[in-house]
């Protein structure tokens, strides 16, 4: 870490410089629960001189804004996306983009005719608002997904013949989630006090789109994970020579 980024060029005043536990203290967190925060890659790693590791204030102040977001609701991935990239680059309600169906046809090169026909089969699931049917660029890049799949051969109706119970399954794991949030998220954020309606409406979308983002990455693993250990188990039941080794090699390097 540079010298200036603690304050002490030739000439300026000496910094303040904090030790682990008083950072921690100054900041109102425990010192376990900074050094998680230090070992994700959320506060940069202090000075050392010797055997002493100093923080400086602006450690403090990144610990106070990453504080700051968790409290509003921020998953510590959407805390890292916004210190990286500044606070737009986690999603909130205002800043969440949303597109049109037209919109959506233009960016991911299908016709509209098509993204009806994906809405009517069912894959394709906008948001219903009030003032009309909402996507945002979780959709464009579903539909391109969709795109990848019909090029690898399967038609349109193999996918929704594959993607049925998935579908289902799907709607009734969203219930259960939201059912799961309402009582056990959802009552605390709604009772807390000393915050306005506006705030408090604020952390409860946050919390619900942070809640969808980690749920869906973990469905997402899950199903790639079971679909290449079925591959491999048909690999080794009807595969052709090389097979097996070419979906190993697709995997990644060995280590």
């Amino acid at each position: 870490m540079a010298a200036s980024e603690l304050g002490d060029e030739p000439g300026s005043p000496a910094p303040e410089r904090l030790r682990a536990d008083e950072l921690a203290r100054k900041a109102g967190i425990s010192l376990p629960l900074l050094r998680s925060y230090q070992s994700k890659g959320l506060l940069p790693p202090p000075r050392h001189e010797g055997r002493m590791a100093w923080y400086g204030p602006h450690h403090l102040e990144r610990l106070r804004h990453i504080i700051a977001l968790k409290d509003r609701g921020y998953s510590l991935r959407m805390i890292a996306e916004a210190l990286d990239g500044g606070e737009g680059a986690a999603w909130s309600g205002d800043e969440h983009e949303v597109l049109r169906l037209k919109e959506v046809a233009e960016r991911s090169g299908v016709p509209v005719a098509v993204l009806r026909a994906l809405e009517a089969s069912g894959l394709l699931h906008p948001h219903h608002l009030a003032d009309g049917d909402r996507y945002s660029d979780a959709d464009v890049r579903f539909v391109r997904n969709v795109l990848a799949l019909l090029d690898v051969g399967l038609s349109l109706d193999d996918l929704m013949r594959i993607a049925r119970q998935q579908l289902e399954t799907s709607d009734a794991l969203g219930r259960d989630v939201m059912a799961a949030w309402s009582e056990l998220v959802g009552a605390r954020l709604r009772r807390s006090r000393g915050t306005s309606r506006e705030d408090q409406a604020a952390r409860v979308a946050a919390s619900i789109r942070a809640l969808a983002a980690i749920v869906g990455q973990l469905v997402a693993y899950r199903v790639e994970r079971a679909v290449l250990d079925a591959a491999q188990a048909e690999i080794e039941a009807r595969g052709l020579e090389g097979e097996r080794e070419a979906l190993a090699r697709s995997l990644g390097p060995r280590t």
